[in-house]
This record gives C-alpha cells, sequence and structure tokens, in this order.
C-alpha cells in the first residue's frame, strides 16, 4: 500500500509541471594532485522543487515502476548504502553518492532520450528512467561495475504526465576518476567512457565531444603581440587566449566552458583545496535569476540553479547548498550511515545564515 501511495504522490507531482519547466543541469569532476576526486554539479531550470537530501541505508526495498505506473518491475534492495538529493520528497535520487563513493548524476536529454520498448514477458526486470539512477547507486561499487551491470535491467519510459516524459542520461563516476556516460536514444543504449568527467543536457554525449573541435584554438596563455605593416597589436589584458570561450547557459556553451576550465586549473592538493576547487569551477555556471527567460504564454519564466552539490570521494563527504542560501553544508556518509534507521531526510532549502564576525576584530599588529 506504501509504494502505491508513492507512485499515485510521485505522478500527482509531475502533473503540477508543464512541459516548459524542465530542468537544465552541469556536472564536473577535478582530480587534485594527490589523486582525490571531487564531482560537482547543479541542478537548474525554472521549477520549484520540493528538494530534501535523503539518507538511505543498505537493505532498503525498492519495486520498479512499470510504464502503466504499476508498481511490479524489478525488485531489489539496496546492496550499498546512498545519500542523494530526492526532487520529490521522495527516496529516487537525481544524484548522490553512496558508501564507496560512487557518484551518479541524472541529468536532463531532452529531444533526444528514448528508452527500451517495454515487454511484458521482462517487466520482472524493468524500471523507470527516473529510477535508474537510484537503482545504480544502490548496486554498484565502481564504474568497473557499472560497465559489466547496467544492463542487468531494462529501462523503459515511465509514466508520462503534463511535465512530459522526463528525459534523463546519465553520468557516473568513482574514486578512481574514472568516469562513463550513459544514454538511451531511439530505443537503444550506449556507453560512453568520459575522460573529461563533464556533462549537460542535449545534444547527446557524442555530439558534444565532435563540438570540442571548434574550440580547438582556446588556450591558457596570452596571445602575443602581433606586428603589421606600421601597426602593433596587443590584446587588452590577462585571459586572451581563452577569447572565444561561450559564456551563455546553453547545453553545448556550458559543456565546452567546464572542460575547459577543469582541463586548465593548475592541480589542487589536498582535500579542502580540492573541494574549494570544484566550488570555484562550478561557480562558472550558477544562473542569476532573470538572465534566463522565456516565455509559457503571456507569461514570463526565469530558470535558475535551484541546488549545487560536490561530492568528495575520498572523505565521503556529501556537500549542498540552495539558490536562497549560498553557503555549503554537508553529510559525512559514514556517520549518517551508521545512525540511519530507515530512510532518513535534511532540508535543503534554508533561509540564509550569514555569520557576523564584527566580534572578531583585534588589534592591528605593526
Amino acid at each position: 500500500m506504501r509504494r502505491r501511495a508513492f507512485i499515485s504522490l510521485f505522478l500527482l507531482t509531475l502533473l503540477a509541471f508543464p512541459v516548459s519547466k524542465a530542468p537544465a543541469c552541469t556536472s564536473v569532476h577535478i582530480k587534485t594532485a594527490d589523486n582525490q576526486v571531487f564531482y560537482a554539479r547543479t541542478m537548474e531550470g525554472e521549477w520549484t522543487l520540493q528538494t530534501v537530501l535523503g539518507i538511505v541505508p543498505r537493505g532498503t526495498a525498492f519495486r520498479g515502476t512499470l510504464p502503466d505506473g504499476a508498481a511490479k518491475g524489478v525488485a531489489w534492495k539496496n546492496k550499498y548504502a546512498f545519500v542523494g538529493m530526492f526532487d520529490f520528497g521522495q527516496p529516487l535520487a537525481s544524484d548522490g553518492m553512496n558508501e564507496k563513493g560512487l557518484v551518479v548524476g541524472q541529468l536532463f536529454l531532452p529531444g533526444y532520450a528514448a528508452y527500451e520498448p517495454f515487454e511484458r514477458a521482462k517487466a520482472g526486470k524493468t524500471l523507470a528512467q527516473y529510477e535508474f539512477g537510484t537503482w545504480l547507486l544502490s548496486q554498484f561499487g565502481s564504474v568497473a561495475e557499472v560497465r559489466q551491470g547496467y544492463r542487468d535491467v531494462r529501462v523503459c519510459q515511465g509514466p508520462v504526465g503534463d511535465a512530459g516524459p522526463l528525459p534523463l542520461h546519465y553520468v557516473v563516476h568513482d574514486p578512481s576518476g574514472d568516469c562513463v556516460v550513459i544514454e538511451y536514444t531511439a530505443g537503444k543504449v550506449a556507453l560512453y567512457d568520459n575522460p573529461l568527467g563533464v556533462m549537460t543536457n542535449s545534444p547527446t554525449f557524442d555530439w558534444m565531444l565532435t563540438n570540442l573541435d571548434n574550440y580547438i584554438n582556446l588556450s591558457t596563455f596570452n596571445v602575443p603581440q602581433k606586428e603589421l605593416k606600421g601597426l602593433t597589436l596587443k590584446s587588452f589584458g590577462q585571459g586572451s587566449g581563452l577569447y572565444g570561450l561561450p559564456g551563455d547557459y546553453s547545453p553545448p556553451s556550458r559543456f565546452v566552458r567546464m572542460v575547459a576550465l577543469s582541463q586548465a586549473v593548475l592541480p589542487a592538493k589536498g582535500a579542502d583545496a580540492g573541494l574549494n576547487q570544484a566550488i570555484t569551477i562550478l561557480d562558472n555556471v550558477d544562473i542569476p535569476l532573470g538572465s534566463v527567460r522565456g516565455y509559457e504564454g503571456k507569461e514570463e519564466r526565469f530558470d535558475k540553479t535551484i541546488w549545487s552539490v560536490v561530492a568528495d570521494t575520498s572523505r565521503l563527504r556529501y556537500y549542498y547548498r540552495s539558490m536562497g542560501n549560498k553557503n555549503w553544508r554537508y553529510v559525512d556518509l559514514a556517520k549518517a550511515f551508521s545512525s540511519a534507521k530507515g530512510i532518513q531526510t535534511i532540508p535543503v532549502f534554508i533561509g540564509v545564515d550569514y555569520p557576523d564576525t564584527t566580534a572578531q576584530a583585534t588589534p592591528l599588529r605593526n
């Protein structure tokens, strides 16, 4: 009964959002000089999501959803505990990290995602596309394991409400720096190695890689002056090597920007420096409210960065913040799992809490 009630609630929640409100997303990873891997990701869009951070212990039971909404798909229990962002207040992770440091992100792929055809005889291996990330998090401890086992379930189009088909693709990282992208298009699945560790939205991942050829001229080095007949050309200031780096918020531009910055940075050393570097890079896709606009009928709509996360795969910490409060907080996975009895949640959207440091003032020392 509880499972049926959840499916009904989930579908009713989807019905509340029109098709035009499909979120965007950006993800990137960096590797420090001492081989620590940090994954960073945003959820961008117009939606006002009811997101909570969920803590899901080992042994939690799940059941896949069939296209007709019946909870009669694949049945499984968590092999690994995980934390994640539950955008509808339910234990389905749009992003998360498990106790082995495996990270899975579900990002939108509108116009391209099309899942495997449903076969009644294979219903017992089937789940909905919005459940696939949760299944990956709960079943695998490394990207190598994902390569071997991701075909063990059939991913079909889940129930479609007014929100549309929820077109998703998936990126998977682990503490070694290994990364893959999984995409379902035209009813077939493709798995891509992702050595760059970057993913955004449409078009498909292979197109994004080809598009990088258009930016082969970009360089971290400033352009030297150029001598013409009777005239010397000089750059106006620092950063001329990256002239032409796209600064808009379209998925291809965000992909190029994240690749350029994550490849250009000097490797940080140590966990805190690595965390800071991942946050700094991610800030380059943060959407100021009002800078991305559209219309739904005659009503003006605004995209925004709804929430952001950073996964520290070495210390097993999952950092998060929301648009309304830019201060980072984190969950320590070991502590969370040691005390978790059943699924637990933590609020994501809380008021601002800027610290007052006035009392810390001390006399200047010459």
